[in-house]
């Protein structure tokens, strides 16, 4: 009976544009019924409705009061059959050509499906080389980064084992080596330079197709030593762009930005580079067939991972230049490679000072933006162990809740160039002597609400370039906190972020203490309380020529000031202004187009600002390029798309 059922053919389904043709017919039908009817659709008279309601009422329960009105007869419009049927025509050549791409799209899926069949039987396959195709001399590479051969592996020789938290593509290195991917891979590496080798390897340490942002990227390349401090942002850009042209490393394009910010690397690109980083011995992370461990590597790196908090000594302390927290939540235990006891506390002494002395980065927060891992440090005794780190030039707690302060022995850091303490939400205070960090130019104190004061002497950092989160205080705390007044000493200060804890502080008083900044070319204000501050008389005129980005939120005015007007904005290339509840407007309409050098424009939640397209477009912002118009219900009529972004590149 199967065998008949399977040789009966199957009746060919109706097209698209057929199905169109019978709800057409149907509608056509449909119309010409209903408008027939006059009267009620039974042929019931008035007379004979007024009978049956009269013995229904004799042998029914009446309607409730409370129950909606009956529906009584509607005469009927043929009009809107006649629309549907239009726009049913219209859509039918649009079915057509959809039908037919569908075809073509499986067509061509059958053509290659036995190779994807092929390709994902072997990529599942749980045959390993015993020999490993390549091998890269760490000694060779590292000066001359040039040559590649072969050896045996043993940690490769695991016949018929599962394997645990490694990369899909890394579980079988003989196909990996085989593919064309991996020659390429080969083959752009060899073009790059030392630096860019080490900064491509770095990758390996992500999971594959993950988000890695550029700023954390620079950091840690700083602190490794392969990007220069001076013009750091420039040259990472550099090599992202080089990485990209070369399609080892893909840009994440979000359409409210104005340009990509985060990378991430494809499955067979990152395969590829684990391998690499392996066999040179810089970064490895990956066993085949157990789970992830910390280990030196043979150029000092050690990573992190989750579960790696088991063994709790690290055999070989000496020339360790990285520790990174790739996916660890409890990364305290690490203050007992600083602190073990021998039997000799005399010794003990001697070797605290020389463990770790090559350490250069130790990256114990969270990398990621996404804010799902909790990293939490309960031991403070790491804090102690920081005196020791005589070389460090990169540290990061970013993302760690527990810590409550900064431990005064972190001051003894002379060489750190960035310390990272983004979202510590449950940091209050920083030692008082941060001063003593003569060369620090990157402090990042982002999220770390809890702050309420900087100690003064902060403006005694005169390397410092990049200053985010610094708090101006309440005056209770007079005396002891550092003043905005007081930054004018940082010269070479080009990005600073600040929030200010108090009422009496407007836009305009603020900036009278900042225009002496004369490389500050960045600048974001952030009232941390939602409040109103009438007249704030100031002598600014204009903002600096150098200032080329302002980011103003809970802006405390119900009007820009003069200097602040689109007329007066002449270099300023980036403005954004959100969460001003009482801004009404960004000053008088001028007669014609003014000269305002914007291009980047974002105005958040701002619900009294009101503004029109036009006016915005053609008079106030002329040399618009970007638009970011959200929770502004007055700013009518701009081209925004559901998302409140408007870009002229792709609009």
């Amino acid at each position: 009976m199967a065998a008949n059922n399977k040789s009966q053919p199957q009746k060919s389904r109706d097209t698209l544009e057929k199905k169109v043709d019978k709800i057409s017919k149907s509608l056509s039908e449909l119309k010409t019924l209903l408008c027939s009817i006059k009267q009620d659709p039974v042929g019931r008279s008035d007379k004979d409705e007024g009978i049956n309601q009269r013995n229904n009422q004799k042998e029914t329960l009446g309607r409730s009061r409370s129950a909606p009105a009956a529906l009584t007869h509607v005469t009927f419009d043929g009009k809107l059959i006649t629309r549907l049927d239009h726009r049913l025509q219209v859509l039918k050549p649009k079915l057509v050509k959809l039908e037919q791409f569908q075809t073509n799209v499986g067509e061509e899926l059958d053509k290659h499906l036995s190779t994807v069949q092929s390709l994902i039987k072997n990529l599942d396959s749980s045959r390993v080389s015993s020999q490993t195709t390549f091998w890269i001399n760490p000694l060779v590479v590292w000066q001359k980064a040039a040559a590649y051969g072969f050896q045996d592996d043993e940690e490769l020789i695991h016949q018929g084992k599962s394997c645990f938290y490694i990369p899909s593509m890394y579980t079988n290195v003989e196909d990996l080596t085989k593919g064309e991917v991996f020659r390429q891979v080969i083959q752009k590496f060899k073009e790059l330079d030392i630096e860019q080798k080490i900064c491509l390897l770095s990758f390996s340490v992500f999971p594959e197709n993950r988000e890695v942002h550029r700023t954390m990227l620079m950091y840690w390349w700083i602190g490794e030593g392969v990007l220069p401090v001076e013009g750091a942002e420039e040259a990472v850009r550099e090599v992202l762009k080089e990485f990209t042209e070369k399609n080892l490393v893909e840009p994440v394009e979000e359409r409210r930005k104005v340009a990509p910010s985060s990378y991430k690397m494809n499955p067979f690109v990152h395969s590829s580079v684990v391998l690499l980083s392996k066999e040179i011995g810089i970064f490895y992370i990956y066993r085949k067939g157990k789970k992830p461990r910390i280990k030196k590597t043979v150029m000092g790196k050690v990573c992190l991972v989750e579960g790696s908090s088991i063994p709790k000594k690290m055999p070989s302390r000496d020339h360790i230049e990285t520790v990174f927290n790739v996916s660890e939540s409890s990364p305290d235990f690490t203050f007992k490679w600083f602190s073990e006891k021998p039997s000799n506390k005399k010794l003990m002494i001697k070797l605290s000072t020389t463990w770790f002395k090559s350490l250069k980065v130790f990256y114990l927060g969270r990398w990621e933006r996404s804010k799902k891992r909790q990293i939490q440090v309960q031991n403070p005794q790491l804090m102690q162990c920081l005196k020791h780190l005589k070389n460090l030039r990169f540290l990061s707690f970013q993302g760690i809740q527990t810590i409550r302060s900064l431990n005064s022995s972190a001051c003894k850091l002379r060489k750190l160039l960035i310390l990272d303490l983004r979202e510590c939400y449950g940091l209050k205070k920083l030692p008082e002597k941060i001063g003593s960090l003569e060369n620090l130019v990157y402090l990042n104190m982002t999220g770390c609400y809890m702050l309420e004061w900087i100690p003064f002497r902060l403006a005694l950092l005169k390397r410092l370039e990049v200053l985010k989160g610094f708090v101006v205080s309440d005056e209770v705390y007079e005396g002891v906190a550092c003043k905005l007044n007081y930054l004018k000493g940082l010269t070479k200060l080009r990005k600073l972020s600040i929030e200010i804890n108090r009422d009496d502080l407007g836009v305009g008083k603020m900036m009278e203490d900042l225009v002496e900044l004369k490389a500050l070319t960045s600048l974001k204000v952030t009232w941390r309380r939602d409040i109103f501050i009438g007249e704030d008389s100031t002598n600014i005129k204009t903002l600096p020529d150098q200032l080329k980005k302002l980011d103003l939120q809970r802006f405390p005015h119900e009007e820009l000031p003069t200097w602040l007007h689109p007329e007066n904005l002449l270099h300023l290339k980036k403005l954004h202004i959100g969460g001003g509840r009482r801004l009404k407007g960004v000053g008088d309409l001028p007669e014609k187009a003014t000269k305002c050098a914007v291009e980047v424009l974002r105005l958040t939640s701002l619900p009294k600002l009101k503004l029109g397209w036009i006016e915005l477009k053609q008079i106030y912002f002329p040399n618009l390029a970007f638009l970011e118009n959200y929770e502004c219900p007055r700013v009518t009529l701009t081209p925004c798309d559901g998302t409140g972004i408007w870009r002229s590149d792709q609009d």
